[in-house]
């Protein structure tokens, strides 16, 4: 295949973007610039020494559906502040197709910090993979905190296994994100960009899922949410006596993750079980007395550190997408 391939299935908004005030630059300047970056990730992806089934598996299927022109590429005029600006959409127009979309935050790095675009377009291929493959589950879900905080679980992973893969061997100068990024997977599983990216725990997610999956009973899967409720509670006059303020944010994590997905996670449970589609609208927590009355009791507890939570969260946020 020839590393151009990917190329003749790019469309570009027919817009202008200014650059500044005496040459305004148009998306006719930044095509160019897209048609060698995606060039590049080619070359970059076939010629590591080391690969990786799994970022082997998503990238060469992605590349497959780009040939055939099941998904495109375009260009986001208004993507062009952090690293936000590049991102998977399901259906973008009539014709109803999916397509990667890459802000021109990008582009305007991609001389100076090629990687970032590799990284990126990684994760977002490994959307767009689940959408092809899944894309009954992904579409019924995708307003779905908790499943959409797993999918960019997944796509932070093959990320990581790419940046380590391939750009790490072949000596490829990487940003301070995929710096983190790569630290994040290889110390806490990606349990810090999750709750930075999701405002999620992630430890308290896998929980969730393996509960919402288990061939219990609703009423036994309710008591074993009740039981992490209450050991949340017993537990949380410690959390004042922590002194790594990270370590303090990820448990707080819990807590909130509890108190705003709790109601969620026992709709899905229902809906797992339901032969017919329950209306959203239809469910409440209070079905369930203890349950809900445990879940009441954590989110007047978490009150109290609301403001701290919401600072750190906007803070971090605004470091690894801006810090690169």
């Amino acid at each position: 295949m020839k590393q151009y391939s990917l190329l003749l299935l790019l469309f570009i908004f027919p817009t202008i973007i200014l650059g500044d005030e005496t040459k305004p630059k148009t998306l006719i300047d930044y095509e160019p610039i897209l048609r060698n970056a995606i060039t590049q990730f080619e070359t970059v992806f076939k010629s590591s020494p080391t690969k990786h089934d799994l970022v082997e598996q998503k990238v060469n299927f992605i590349i497959r559906q780009a040939m055939k022109g099941e998904i495109t590429f375009l260009i986001d005029v208004n993507g062009n502040q952090d690293l936000s600006a590049m991102g998977f959409v399901d259906f973008y127009n009539e014709n109803k197709k999916p397509a990667i979309v890459i802000g021109t935050y990008f582009l305007d790095q991609f001389e100076k910090n090629p990687s970032i675009f590799y990284s990126a377009l990684v994760h977002e291929f490994t959307h767009a993979y689940d959408f092809f493959n899944s894309q009954r589950y992904f579409l019924f879900y995708k307003n779905n905190r908790i499943v959409k905080a797993l999918f960019e679980a997944d796509a932070y992973a093959i990320e990581s296994l790419f940046i380590q893969n391939y750009l790490v061997s072949q000596k490829i100068k990487l940003t301070k994100f995929e710096q983190f990024l790569m630290d994040d997977f290889e110390k806490t599983q990606l349990s810090k960009i999750i709750l930075i990216n999701q405002i999620a725990s992630l430890p308290l997610l896998h929980a969730f899922l393996e509960i919402r999956d288990s061939k219990d009973s609703i009423e036994k899967k309710v008591t074993s949410l009740n039981d992490i409720g209450k050991n949340l509670i017993e537990k949380f006059d410690s959390i004042k006596s922590l002194k790594d303020y990270d370590n303090k944010m990820e448990i707080i994590a819990f807590y909130f993750t509890y108190h705003l997905l709790l109601d969620q996670l026992v709709y899905d449970i229902e809906q797992k079980e339901s032969e017919v589609m329950i209306e959203p609208e239809t469910f409440s927590l209070q079905k369930y007395p203890t349950l809900y009355q445990t879940k009441k009791q954590i989110s007047e507890k978490v009150k109290s550190y609301e403001n701290e939570f919401e600072d750190y969260i906007i803070k971090e946020n605004q470091r690894i997408r801006t810090e690169i």
